[in-house]
C-alpha cells in the first residue's frame, strides 16, 4: 500500500503538470506515435511496435504500447498513417487511436529530400478508478467518482528527410480537453486534469565513420508552454555493417538509457532498450525496459525500390 500512494502521488504530479505523453527510447522507430508527418517516410507499408514497462518494481508503474502502420500510395505524394497506443498507470488507464494524412514533395537538385505536411485526427479514452485508490483520510471529493471520457483532438506536423538526416516539429494533441464530466472533475489540489498542448522537436544525422561503421545522433525535445519544463532526449547510436545498432541515451534529469537493436533481415528489426533512473524515484525502482519490432512491407516493383540494405528513419 506504501509503494502505491507512493506512485499515485508521483503520477497525479505528473498528469497534473503536463508530463502526459508516453516516452520511448526508441522514438526514432516509430516517429508517428507524435508527428503525423512521418507517414510514408519509410517508403513502404510499414508496421512498428513498441512495448514500455516504467519503473519497474514500483506497484502500479507506467506500461505502456503503441503499434503503428503507414504506408505511402500510389500517388507518391500521398501517405497514410493509423496508430494506437494502450497507456497504464496506477487506476489511470487511455487509449489513443489516431489517423493520419501526409502530403510529401521532393525537393533539392536530385529530389533526395522530402518534405511531409501531415494533420492528424485522434481519440483518446481516458479511464480512471478513483474510488480504487488507497486514502489516508475516510472520504474525499475528489475520489468519489471514477472517470470515463471520450476526448477528441487533432495533431499536426512537419517532417524532411533523406536518406543521411532527419528534422522535424509537431504538435501531437492540439486542444486542450479537461478532464472533467457533469461537475465531476478529478482533481489535484483546485486544478482539474487537462491533455495539454506539447510541441515537440525531433532531428538527427548518419555519419559515416567507414565502410561497415556509421554513427547517428539523435535528439528529442518535448514542451508544454507554461505549464512543464523543457524535456530533451538525447541519443547516440552505432551502426556496425547495416545490421546490428548500440547506443546510449540520456533524459534530462530523468534516466540514462543503453540500446540494441537487429536488422534480421532488410524488412525486420527487433531491439531493446534500458533506462537507468536518475530522478528521484530512483529509490523505489531498478529502471524501464522497452521493447521494438518493425517490419516493412515493400510491395513495390523491384526496378523502383530503394537499394538501401537498412533505412535509418
Amino acid at each position: 500500500m506504501k509503494k502505491f500512494l507512493i506512485i499515485a502521488f508521483v503520477v497525479a504530479s505528473y498528469v497534473a503538470n503536463a508530463q502526459q505523453d508516453p516516452q520511448h527510447t526508441m522514438y526514432r522507430f516509430n516517429g508517428l506515435m507524435f508527428n503525423p508527418a512521418y507517414a510514408g517516410s519509410r517508403e513502404a507499408l510499414s508496421l512498428s511496435a513498441i512495448y514500455r514497462w516504467q519503473w519497474v518494481n514500483v506497484e502500479g508503474s507506467p506500461q505502456t504500447g503503441s503499434v503503428s502502420i503507414h504506408s505511402p500510395l500510389k500517388n507518391d505524394h500521398v501517405a497514410l498513417g493509423l496508430s494506437f497506443v494502450g497507456d497504464n498507470y496506477t487506476v489511470v488507464h487511455s487509449d489513443k487511436i489516431e489517423g493520419d494524412f501526409a502530403y510529401r514533395i521532393s525537393v533539392g537538385k536530385k529530389k533526395k529530400v522530402k518534405i511531409s505536411l501531415g494533420v492528424g485526427v485522434s481519440a483518446t479514452n481516458i479511464r480512471a478508478n478513483l474510488r480504487d485508490v488507497g486514502l489516508s483520510q475516510t472520504v474525499d471529493a475528489s475520489f468519489q467518482n471514477n472517470i470515463n471520457l471520450w476526448l477528441p483532438n487533432v495533431s499536426a506536423g512537419i517532417y524532411a528527410y533523406s536518406e543521411k538526416f532527419f528534422i522535424g516539429v509537431s504538435v501531437p494533441e492540439i486542444l486542450s480537453n479537461s478532464l472533467s464530466t457533469k461537475g465531476q472533475v478529478w482533481e489535484r489540489s483546485i486544478d482539474s486534469a487537462h491533455q495539454y498542448t506539447s510541441l515537440y522537436a525531433t532531428a538527427g544525422y548518419v555519419f559515416d565513420l567507414g565502410k561497415k561503421v556509421k554513427f547517428a545522433p539523435s535528439i528529442m525535445i518535448k514542451y508544454v508552454p507554461k505549464y512543464a519544463p523543457i524535456s530533451m532526449d538525447f541519443n547516440a547510436n552505432f551502426i556496425f555493417i547495416d545490421r546490428l545498432w548500440l547506443g546510449v541515451s540520456y533524459r534530462l534529469s530523468d534516466s540514462y538509457g543503453f540500446m540494441v537493436a537487429f536488422n534480421i533481415t532488410k524488412q525486420l528489426k527487433v531491439g531493446y532498450a534500458y533506462d537507468l533512473t536518475v530522478s528521484p524515484i530512483s529509490h523505489f525502482t531498478t529502471g524501464s525496459h522497452e521493447i521494438m519490432a518493425g517490419y516493412d512491407f515493400d510491395f513495390r516493383k523491384k526496378s523502383i525500390v530503394n537499394p538501401r540494405y537498412v533505412r535509418y528513419f
